[in-house]
């Protein structure tokens, strides 16, 4: 149960479980007819394409590291040059993207760029599974997917202590494998699995929290709920906040709880504005545990307090909407992204070609004015939910 709640950040929607192709026999294709006139080395216009509204939101600074202590790059130079991209549909490759979950438009965001990168490489994908949240289910999977004898695994680990066990069938049976966010314990890029793709947490929380300081005179009091437990993507979101208020807000007056259940975070805001009622604005990891916050600080009388947090999901979206709402800023990262980084850390794999350790994609802001264009970047191929849709037209956008 407590793994459910703990990475909850991606739901919103369940969706179904397990689909699986038939095993097929591996053929290789014909050799590719490369363009007249057409430099192969150059890179595929296509990766340019993909990447080409990330540019101005790049910090070049990146301010973590990753759990085994590796250095994050951005994917601006993840890259397949038209050459690599006619030989890897040469190869008649096959995949299965074994999945902790397939619910809410975040987690399905990433999943479509993973599918919509390896369509355009010609990988065939025997397999999706999803495994709700629960490891015992996703080691079934892997098992039933290992059975289509796939080139290449897709990995996004329940957790990384888990994650060890689950994957090892795929490392000992040589599957290249790449992961998705969560480096299970003990693994090592270039040996079990070739690289990671992930956001930047820290730039998700210091984009919001930097929103929320210029939100409020220079020593005002603010609230900060933090995650209390051991959980490498919300400790390094809640690090970032404490950076911010160090570095660009000295003289805030704040106040930190912590959490560990999420749908508790109501009650905690409350308290915490009951004991504090000068505080002006509230920041929190992401959209769940902040629209929580919001509901019951509304049912207190506090609708003046400001919040903040990480995420698009449609109850955040219509609160930041609504003239009345609370939601103030919404951070994002480019989603649709990280899935396609996924895929091309495979194409590498494949290529035999050296792979960043672990790929980020940047951060940037949700507004009223760039939301409709912005969803269509970062979830590329969701649909925008119908009432965040209504909403922005009775605002003329």
């Amino acid at each position: 149960m407590k793994r459910l709640w703990l990475l909850v950040l991606l739901i919103a929607l369940a969706t179904p479980g397990l689909l699986l192709a038939g095993k097929k026999e591996k053929a290789e294709k014909p050799a590719p007819k490369y363009e007249e006139g057409v430099d192969m080395s150059e890179t595929d216009p296509w990766f340019a394409e993909m990447r080409s509204h990330e540019e101005p939101y790049i910090n070049p600074i990146v301010k973590f590291t990753g759990t085994g202590g590796e250095q994050p790059v951005y994917d601006a130079d993840l890259v397949l040059t038209r050459g690599e991209v006619e030989k890897i549909r040469s190869m008649g490759l096959t995949v299965a993207y074994v999945d902790n979950n397939l619910a809410g438009e975040y987690t399905m965001a990433i999943h479509g760029g993973c599918i919509d990168t390896l369509k355009y490489l010609g990988i065939e994908v025997l397999a999706e599974t999803q495994a709700d949240f629960d490891p015992l289910k996703q080691k079934a999977d892997v098992e039933s997917v290992l059975a289509l004898d796939p080139d290449i695994v897709v990995g996004y680990a329940v957790d990384p202590t888990t994650g060890t066990e689950v994957f090892q069938p795929v490392v000992d049976a040589g599957k290249i494998l790449v992961l998705v966010s969560n480096r299970p314990k003990g693994y090592e890029p270039g040996r079990e699995y070739v690289g990671i793709s992930t956001n930047n947490p820290y730039d998700n929380a210091y984009v919001y929290t930097e929103a929320m300081i210029e939100a409020v005179p220079k020593d005002a009091a603010v609230g900060f709920i933090s995650f209390s437990e051991d959980y490498f993507v919300l400790n390094v979101m809640d690090q970032a906040t404490r950076d911010a208020f160090k570095e660009r807000a000295p003289n805030l007056k704040v106040y930190e709880e912590g959490f560990v259940d999420w749908m508790g975070v109501g009650g905690i805001a409350v308290a915490m504005v009951q004991k504090h009622p000068e505080i002006k604005a509230l920041c929190t990891t992401w959209f769940d545990p902040a629209m929580v916050a919001v509901n019951d600080l509304r049912g207190i009388g506090r609708s003046d307090i400001q919040v903040f947090t990480f995420g698009m999901n449609t109850p955040a979206l219509l609160d930041l909407l609504d003239p009345n709402g609370m939601i103030k800023t919404l951070s994002t990262d480019f989603t649709w992204n990280v899935g396609m980084n996924t895929a091309t850390l495979a194409a590498y794999g494949v290529l035999g070609k050296k792979a960043p350790e672990l790929v980020v994609v940047p951060t940037t802001t949700v507004t009223p004015d760039n939301l409709r264009e912005l969803w269509g970047i970062v979830y590329r191929g969701v649909p925008l939910p119908s009432e965040v849709d209504q909403a922005l037209k009775k605002m003329g956008k």
